[in-house]
C-alpha cells in the first residue's frame, strides 16, 4: 500500500514540520504539499522535504481559499502520477493519530471500504492566556460531549451568540479516501466524490487538531480567512460560515471578539473539567500513537 498525504498550508511555520514528521512515522510514504502563498519560513521547509524526495509541492497563489478544487488536484496527482492507493486529505494543524499500529495497519483492516470517516478532537485552552506557554503545552483540553449541531442551531450564523464556545462544539470530521475512483474532495476535506458507490468505516483514528495555537497566528489566520471566503463567488456563504464571523467580529472588535468566541474562559474551563463535560489529553505526539 502507498499511502500519500496531501496537505494545503499558507503561513504555518510554527507547526508544520512538526506534521510531516509525526505522519511519516505513522506510515505516509509520501507528502502532495499545497502552498498558499506563504511567506513566513513555511515554503522553505516544504523544499528541504522535496529536497529530500518525500514531497512534491504545488504552488496556488489565489486569494479565494478553493480547497475542494486544489486538495482534489492534488489527491488526483498522488495517485495517478505517484501511485498512491489512498489519500490522507490534511491541514497543518490536524495529527491522526491510530490507536492500535500505524495509520497503514488501520487502513489495511477496511478492504472493501472507500472512504474513512474520522472525528477530530479539537484541542482548546483559556483564551486569557493563550500564547503564555507555547501551543504543545496549552492546549491540553477537549470536550468530553461536543455539543451536536442539531441541538444548537441559530437563526443567524454570523450574528448569533453561540450556545458555548465554537471549539467545544462537534464539528465535522475529515474522510481518508481510497484512490481508485476518486473523483472529488470536498471543500473542508470532510468527504469525497467517487465514480461509483462506495462503501464507509469508522476507524480507530483519532484527529487531534490544533486550530488556535497564539493569538497572532488566530489573527493572522482569521484576517487571511475571512478575506479568501469573501473572495470566493463560488461557495455559497453557509461554506466557511465561522471564518465570515470570525472576519466581521475582527473588524468590527479586534482579535479579542473571535477569540472569545472559539476558545472557553479559565473559568469555563475550570467548571467544565469540574463537571466532567470538559478532559484533559496528555500529549500524544510520540510515534507509537495513543496507546503510548
Amino acid at each position: 500500500m502507498t499511502l500519500a498525504m496531501t496537505l494545503l498550508v499558507r503561513d504555518e511555520v510554527d507547526i508544520v514540520r512538526e506534521n510531516i514528521e509525526f505522519h511519516l512515522r505513522q506510515g505516509v510514504d509520501l507528502v502532495v504539499a499545497i502552498d498558499n502563498g506563504s511567506v513566513d519560513g513555511t515554503r522553505d521547509i516544504l523544499d528541504e522535504y522535496q529536497r529530500a524526495g518525500v514531497a512534491t509541492v504545488f504552488d496556488e497563489a489565489g486569494r479565494d481559499y478553493a480547497q475542494s478544487k486544489w486538495v482534489t488536484k492534488a489527491a488526483l496527482y498522488a495517485r495517478d502520477a505517484l501511485g498512491a492507493e489512498w489519500v490522507l486529505n490534511n491541514d497543518a494543524d490536524e495529527f491522526w493519530v491510530p490507536r492500535r499500529g500505524n495509520l497503514k495497519d488501520v487502513i489495511a483492516a477496511y478492504p472493501d471500504a472507500s472512504q474513512l470517516n474520522v472525528s477530530r478532537w479539537n484541542m482548546v485552552a483559556d483564551h486569557h492566556t493563550l500564547g503564555q506557554s507555547g501551543w504543545r503545552e496549552e492546549l491540553i483540553y477537549r470536550a468530553a460531549y461536543p455539543l451536536p449541531r442539531t441541538k444548537w442551531q441559530i437563526t443567524d450564523l454570523y450574528e448569533g451568540q453561540l450556545p458555548a464556545p465554537y471549539f467545544l462544539l462537534d464539528l465535522p470530521g475529515k474522510a481518508l479516501v481510497r484512490t481508485a475512483g476518486l473523483q472529488k474532495v470536498t471543500q473542508g476535506n470532510h468527504s469525497a466524490h467517487f465514480s461509483d458507490e462506495q462503501s464507509h468505516a469508522t476507524p480507530p483514528i483519532q484527529i487531534f487538531h490544533y486550530p488556535v495555537r497564539s493569538p497572532k497566528q488566530f489573527e493572522k489566520k482569521v484576517d487571511q480567512g475571512g478575506q479568501a471566503y469573501l473572495a470566493n463567488r463560488e461557495l455559497p456563504e453557509s461554506v466557511g460560515w465561522h471564518w465570515r464571523r470570525w472576519y466581521r467580529m475582527y473588524l468590527e472588535h479586534g482579535i479579542e471578539a473571535p477569540l472569545r468566541d472559539a476558545l472557553p474562559s479559565g473559568a469555563q474551563l475550570r467548571a467544565g473539567l469540574a463537571a466532567g463535560d470538559i478532559v484533559r489529553e496528555e500529549p500524544f505526539l510520540v510515534p507509537a500513537g495513543l496507546d503510548a
